[in-house]
């Protein structure tokens, strides 16, 4: 028998294995740290880059509306001013004048000093304009004061002055005689740009004036008007404006930029920045604000009668404000769950080592000194974390609580231990709680919910999460509750809810500008319709997507020819055609709203029958939303009541008669429904 001791090496190749084991434990927890710290990243940024694409998208909708509106605003004034210039254009007694100064010839000093000498064949023409020319001045001075204008002249083919309502007029500019035979040869109306004079801003309107007998211009009107308050009102903050957004007006004067800016001394200030203005308007973007060296959002909309531009800015910092934090509650999230990850990758690691190393006392310290300072760091988190977190028993007494939670309460943690949710926050809100605890205790998952309650008087918005807390044999031993307090989230929710609300109100004032005729319709559809939906006792997203719709369904006719929808015959086959284009228009604007209801398609079908006689789908029975039916019967009823350009307004029952007996077109469950709110006191008080 061989007696000799065993080596040394062979205890060491025992013991081989499991510390390549332990090695390979350890590069493989920390290749899977690596990926999930990469996970991590990747979604935080995925997360962040689509909240900031959202932000984007929903700043270039609102910046492109109230540029749209407002430079719509500027066109229907400077139409107001050509239209008043009119009275004076269409004036047949001043076409005539101008005819006859015409045929003087080119020099008509002599008329306005008195020298005219009348030749042999016209000499009683000649006598005639001498003594009209007072008479023709009055007029002219009478009409700018009346019209609210500074002054006005009018000129021959060449640009000289024959009637003025100031006595020392001083002559035509170059660029004024430009424009004199730029409106001759064009035959329509021309406005100059803004510019600073001792009384303000001061802008031109030239008009063409023609004889009786011709097209031809052969004089044009001269009108100058002060524009500083007209400026100063169009730049005035609108409600629907947030915080660090603004409004500037952008004219071109050659080939430089001007900003128009009432308020500051001069009152123009040349832009020495290129925008990239092109003829229709400035493309959304990030660049640097017109006259501060900050970055902002910005979006221009020319205006169509002359080189003017609303441009809209919104600050790059205060926009992305909401984002910036969101990204620090993500990155917050992320951390914790990595520190969570590392936590329990190094617990299963010192767990191995300890299995591994059962006979070893030092090690097991070791062990437990390095889970005791992973506890006090997770401690210190829970500590510091904002989140409310909770732990009840089964009774719905409270066994733990975070410093937050307490905090938020006004009560130590110590206090609150053994307390249940009527304690805290009352018999109500109690109740209310009680619902989702007993419905994680029967169903043994998590319940997500949020609720409104109020915290030492002060109402809060809390998303709250609802897990069972279970015990080393399996079995629920309690719930653990946190508490996210959303209540910064639901204001922002709610203002911008009023935003569009206000929105809307001002696309239905817009609309109603465009046809006397619907003055009130829209207002009046969305009573009778909400009426209705409360009559048939629908849902509410039903009953929100009638609102809305009912206020938009006109729209579409801002795009339609004033002339046809105003006509006082009948239309044709191809102007009812067109005219009945208004819901795809009304369409194609609202489809990229995000109204989270189905308000586009309401306000497409509104016009189709059941019978598939309507327009624009041919859409029959149940292929027409309730909404959209409702809608139907609304829009016709309101429309038959109202006088219209081609009829009188019809007696309410005459109209409920056609309705009752369209079985075929309208949903006559709606049609009763509009029979009970039209002999109600809300319908008399509406249609009062």
């Amino acid at each position: 028998m061989d007696n000799r001791p065993t080596p040394l090496h062979g205890h060491e190749s025992e013991t081989s294995p499991p510390r390549r084991m332990r090695t390979k434990t350890m590069f493989l927890g920390a290749a899977i740290l690596v990926v999930v710290i990469a996970v991590v990243a990747v979604c935080v940024q995925l997360i962040s880059d689509n909240k900031e694409a959202e932000l984007r998208n929903s700043i270039e909708k609102r910046l492109e509306l109230l540029a749209g509106s407002r430079a719509e605003i500027i066109s229907t004034w400077l139409s107001g001013l050509v239209n008043q210039g009119d009275r004076i254009v269409q004036s047949e007694l001043f076409r005539l004048f101008a005819a006859e100064v015409d045929l003087l010839g080119d020099d008509v000093s002599l008329l306005v000093t008195g020298q005219l000498r009348p030749q042999t064949d016209s000499a009683e023409d000649s006598s005639q304009l001498e003594e009209q020319l007072p008479m023709m001045h009055k007029l002219l001075d009478e009409f700018t004061k009346y019209a609210g204008f500074r002054s006005g002249r009018i000129l021959n083919r060449k640009g000289q002055t024959y009637l003025a309502t100031d006595a020392g007029t001083s002559p035509l500019t170059p660029v004024h005689r430009e424009h004199v035979k730029t409106v001759l040869a064009e035959n329509k109306p021309f406005f100059t740009p803004a510019r600073h004079t001792a009384n303000g801003l001061v802008m031109e309107l030239f008009l063409p004036i023609t004889p009786l007998q011709s097209n031809t211009p052969v004089s044009v009107l001269l009108l100058s008007k002060a524009v500083s308050d007209k400026v100063n009102e169009l730049l005035a903050k609108s409600p629907l404006m947030g915080d660090g957004e603004r409004t500037r007006l952008i004219q071109k004067v050659g080939a430089d930029y001007q900003e128009l800016i009432p308020w500051m001394p001069g009152e123009l200030t040349t832009l020495s920045q290129d925008l990239g203005f092109t003829s229709d308007n400035l493309q959304f973007s990030v660049r640097p604000s017109l006259t501060e060296s900050r970055k902002a959002y910005s979006y221009g909309q020319k205006v169509p009668e002359l080189d003017w531009w609303i441009v809209q800015e919104s600050d790059y910092q205060i926009a992305g404000k909401s984002i910036r934090n969101y990204t620090r509650f993500l990155v917050v999230i992320g951390t914790l769950l990595v520190l969570f990850f590392t936590t329990s990758l190094g617990a299963v690691w010192w767990r191995l080592v300890g299995i591994e190393n059962k006979r070893s006392a030092r090690r097991f310290r070791q062990l437990a000194d390095h889970i005791d300072e992973q506890r006090r760091l997770l401690g210190s988190i829970n500590n510091t974390i904002t989140e409310f977190i909770a732990l009840k028993d089964n009774r719905g007494f409270y066994q733990y609580v975070n410093p937050a939670f307490a905090n938020a309460l006004g009560r130590s943690a110590e206090e609150m231990i053994g307390l249940d949710d009527t304690a805290l926050f009352g018999y109500d809100t109690a109740k209310r709680l009680e619902v989702s605890d007993h419905w994680v205790l029967e169903n043994k998952k998590s319940n997500n919910f949020q609720i409104e309650l109020y915290i030492q008087s002060k109402q809060h918005h809390l998303q709250i999460s609802k897990v069972p807390f279970l015990d080393q044999s399996g079995k629920i031993s309690g719930i653990v509750s946190l508490f996210r307090d959303i209540t910064e989230i639901v204001q922002v929710r709610k203002r911008s809810e009023k935003s569009i609300r206000q929105t809307i109100e001002i696309l239905v004032k817009a609309i109603e500008k465009t046809d006397p005729y619907l003055s009130g319709h829209s207002q009046l559809m969305s009573k009778v319709s909400q009426s209705i939906a409360q009559e048939l006792n629908i849902g509410e997203q039903e009953a929100a997507t009638i609102e809305i719709a009912a206020n938009l369904s006109q729209i579409g006719k801002m795009f339609v020819d004033q002339n046809l929808l105003n006509k006082p015959g009948k239309l044709t086959a191809d102007e009812r055609i067109e005219v009945e284009r208004h819901v795809e228009h009304a369409a194609s604007l609202l489809k990229d709203v995000d109204f989270d209801l189905p308000i586009t398609e309401s306000v497409l079908q509104m016009t189709e029958f059941l019978d598939g006689s309507g327009y624009p789908k041919g859409l029959k029975g149940d292929e027409i939303s309730i909404t959209a039916r409702i809608l139907a019967v609304t829009n016709s009823f309101c429309a038959m009541v109202k006088p219209r350009a081609y009829r009188s307004s019809m007696p309410e029952e005459k109209a409920l008669s056609i309705l009752k007996e369209s079985v075929n077109k309208y949903d006559q469950g709606v049609v009763q429904a509009l029979v009970k709110v039209v002999s109600s006191p809300v319908g008399e008080k509406i249609l009062g």
